[in-house]
């Protein structure tokens, strides 16, 4: 049980767990620095002028832990998946290295921007400069997708022939980025990472707010939720609609994954919706059905015939708890969606919902929420495609590092993530606690 693949299972997990929390926030922050500079520039907001400049300060923590969070599951990858990434070198590289140069451009342009506020004349300057950190960290989180997306629908070069004999040919590194799952994936990855990046944010914010000392304090953190709560509102739209679709294309391109997830037993038409329910004796059990709708959503029809399972080798069955995980993550999102629409409302009434106390408690549990949602996903994704790490040609156990030596490494990688994030936070209050906010409103 506890040999090299559950080290290496176990590890890279851990890891990407860790490294996603990082990278949710250093995609979100150059978007809230962008727009904080934009409205204190425009309405000249002493507020938001402070904000950018705190939060750029955190970007800047942030973004060098997440670097070298990157470069180790770059590792990770190399060292416990030896063959998945001789076969992703041959074939799907160029996604990561267009990912280098979207890294580049957007450390780059982090530089000047801390020199963009003494140096240019032209107050929105500071503006365009993060607003190319942004597209490069959005650019960064979808390179990395892709590569995911050619993991779940591979596309680039002929699998009979690998399957056959092991031979990598009709290489076409520009098909990874238009494999089935590419598009799709793309966009629903970068709008949930916006709407969990913008929820802990919230959550901070909702904090700080509750333990203001000053009104010049609780002024600026009543701008900080606004800003974010809209950024999340939006991001939350487009996550909601891509899930949707995303759900269709596991329908065409992934049926054993998609019939895994819906927990169908056997290709059938007339497919009911099955909300919880386990698989016990080779039959579903405990769930309420409610009927022909699974087939209307996935066929446009209460006639269309959804795959299942049995049409498979139990061997590859993916573990069925991917279900209940895609239940959690369906009615955490809609709970989510539907307490952001509420706010939505009550702000367009000029009601005070970011000063409201239990408002703001509900925002510090949200960004708990946010992040529960984004891990279940992942694991959903992942799972779902299990005993696959490239679905329908390499699997795990084919891909893995099945030395003894690897155990060692493993829980070397797993203990430093354990150091990486308290300190991180650690490291970026005493930044931050450098300069007292209400000093820097008064200045």
């Amino acid at each position: 049980m506890f040999g090299p693949i559950f080290f290496d299972r176990f590890a890279m997990a851990f890891s990407l767990a860790i490294h996603i929390i990082l990278a949710v926030i250093g995609v979100v922050l150059p978007v809230l620095i962008l727009c904080a500079d934009y409205l204190g520039a425009k309405y000249e907001d002493k507020a938001y002028a402070v904000m950018a400049r705190r939060l750029s300060t955190a970007l800047l923590v942030f973004f060098a832990v997440g670097t070298a969070s990157g470069f180790l599951v770059a590792a990770n990858l190399f060292f416990l998946w030896p063959t998945f990434m001789t076969l992703v070198g041959k074939v799907a590289i160029l996604p990561v290295y267009v990912e280098v140069f979207a890294f580049f451009m957007e450390s780059i342009f982090l530089a000047i921007y801390f020199y963009s506020h003494s140096v240019f004349e032209h107050k929105y300057v500071p503006v365009l400069v993060m607003g190319v950190v942004a597209l490069g960290a959005a650019a960064s989180a979808a390179l990395i997708t892709v590569l995911n997306a050619f993991m779940n629908t591979p596309a680039g070069f002929n699998i009979s022939a690998y399957l056959a004999n092991g031979t990598v040919t009709g290489v076409n590194p520009l098909a990874v980025f238009f494999s089935p799952s590419a598009g799709i994936e793309v966009m629903h990855v970068v709008s949930t990472s916006y709407f969990a990046g913008a929820a802990l944010f919230l959550a901070y914010f909702a904090y700080r707010f509750l333990n203001a000392g000053t009104d010049d304090e609780r002024e600026y953190y009543r701008k900080a939720l606004r800003l974010t709560f809209y950024i999340a509102l939006i991001a939350t739209v487009f996550a909601i609609m891509t899930g949707i679709w995303s759900i269709e294309g596991l329908y065409s391109f992934q049926p054993e994954k998609y019939a895994a997830i819906e927990l169908d037993l056997n290709a059938m038409s007339h497919a009911p919706e099955i909300i919880g329910g386990i698989y016990v004796n080779g039959t579903v059990q405990y769930g309420l059905a409610i009927p022909d709708l699974q087939s209307i959503l996935a066929t446009g029809s209460a006639n269309g015939t959804v795959p299942g399972l049995n049409q498979y080798p139990q061997s590859t069955w993916p573990p069925l708890i991917v279900h209940d995980m895609f239940d959690l993550m369906f009615f955490l999102g809609i709970g989510i969606g539907g307490f952001l629409f509420i706010i939505f409302v009550l702000d367009l009434l000029k009601k005070k919902v970011f000063t409201n106390g239990l408002v703001l408690k509900l925002f510090i549990l949200l960004g708990a929420a946010g992040l529960v949602l984004l891990e279940n996903g992942w694991m959903v994704d992942e799972f779902g495609r299990q005993p696959w790490i490239i679905y329908n040609v390499m699997t795990v156990q084919q891909a893995a590092n099945m030395s003894p030596s690897i155990i060692p490494i493993a829980i070397l990688i797993v203990v430093i993530y354990i150091i990486i994030l308290p300190l991180t936070f650690i490291v970026l209050k005493r930044v931050l606690s450098r300069k007292l906010l209400r000093n820097e409103l008064k200045e």
